[in-house]
């Protein structure tokens, strides 16, 4: 266990990238208004439930209980 026979070749590869021409963050800006697009169609209802509606409910909540509590103001 352990050797190898006389002559045996290892099969491996090795790539590597020359620091000089490294663009790691070139496929994150590639085409970025494609890519929100595509994301915006895909996710309608992921998007405008947290970012819409929730706020407009969160106000409307807000507001009621504010003069909820302004007509009960005399009574403390």
């Amino acid at each position: 266990m352990g050797k190898q026979q006389v002559g045996m070749r290892l099969k491996e590869v090795v790539y590597t990238l020359s620091p000089f021409e490294q663009n790691v963050m070139s496929g994150l800006f590639k085409d970025i208004p494609h890519k929100v697009m595509h994301h915006l169609t895909q996710n309608v209802l992921f998007d405008a439930l947290p970012f819409c509606v929730v706020p407009i409910a969160a106000i409307g909540w807000y507001c009621a209980d504010y003069n909820e509590k302004e007509k009960q103001h005399h009574r403390y």
